[in-house]
């Protein structure tokens, strides 16, 4: 069952993907509100839902006009993983993976991230995050300290409940725009850009604060950080076979 309280504490990725649902919807809520407020044809398509769906409480009144199409966006971004197919669109994950998290245990480990060319690192992050870095930060029963793991947890899960609700309201912004409510869509436009500049950059901070932490305790273990090291030397192996692949291919 999916729980209620967007703010429970984020213990593993589904929790994580349950606040990020919850936030969405409430964002697409927010979205509606505004575009049955401002665009006469929206309010009158959504006024037929209301009529057929509406949902009395006490002094409360819920209309299925705002409540459904919300649901239906928080559940569509849910279920196609919006978040994550920005992530791969823009480059976010990975480029945090390469500039964060592999940068500074290459550094840690006294190893040149040079030797290796940007578009060959790329294809290797994949191997070396999943032998150097997720063995110990994944599951209940993680080496490393558990509430580091969740700190990091959560910060990425606010980053992405900005990411889903920064993509609502510009689609909304646009949609007012569209609609020629100029005022007002700009105003929205203006918000989404600012936060985009300056507080998705803060919140990344944060995983990035929390990123680096995991690292150091990963190799603070001799053990672990061997592991790490021997990744990284095969790794490089890979890239060398592959740039000379390419080399011969090209050829």
């Amino acid at each position: 069952m999916l729980p209620l309280n967007p703010l429970a504490p984020v213990t593993d990725y589904q929790s994580m993907l349950n606040r990020i649902f919850w936030f969405t919807t409430a964002s697409a809520l927010a979205a509606v509100w505004l575009l049955r407020m401002y665009v006469p044809a929206a309010d009158a398509l959504l006024a037929k839902v209301d009529a057929a769906w509406t949902v009395d409480s006490k002094n409360l009144s819920t209309t299925a006009g705002y409540l459904l199409p919300a649901l239906a966006i928080g559940i569509g971004f849910r279920v196609f993983r919006i978040h994550a197919k920005v992530s791969d669109w823009l480059g976010i994950r990975e480029c945090f993976d390469l500039d964060v998290i592999l940068a500074d245990m290459a550094e840690q480990l006294n190893i040149d991230l040079a030797q290796f060319d940007r578009t060959l690192l790329r294809r290797v992050r994949h191997g070396l995050m999943r032998k150097a870095f997720y063995p110990f930060v994944s599951g209940s029963q993680a080496p490393i300290d558990q509430q580091l793991i969740l700190q990091a947890l959560d910060a990425w899960s606010w980053f992405w409940v900005g990411v889903e609700a920064t993509l609502v309201f510009a689609l909304a912004a646009f949609g007012l725009i569209a609609f020629n409510v100029h005022a007002v869509g700009f105003q929205i436009l203006g918000g989404v850009i600012a936060f985009t500049v300056i507080g998705l950059p803060a919140i990344r901070n944060q995983c990035r604060r929390f990123a680096i932490a995991q690292v150091r305790a990963i190799l603070e273990d001799p053990a672990r950080a061997a592991i790490a090291y021997h990744a990284f030397a095969e790794a490089y192996g890979a890239a060398q076979k592959y740039g000379i692949d390419e080399r011969r291919r090209a050829a």
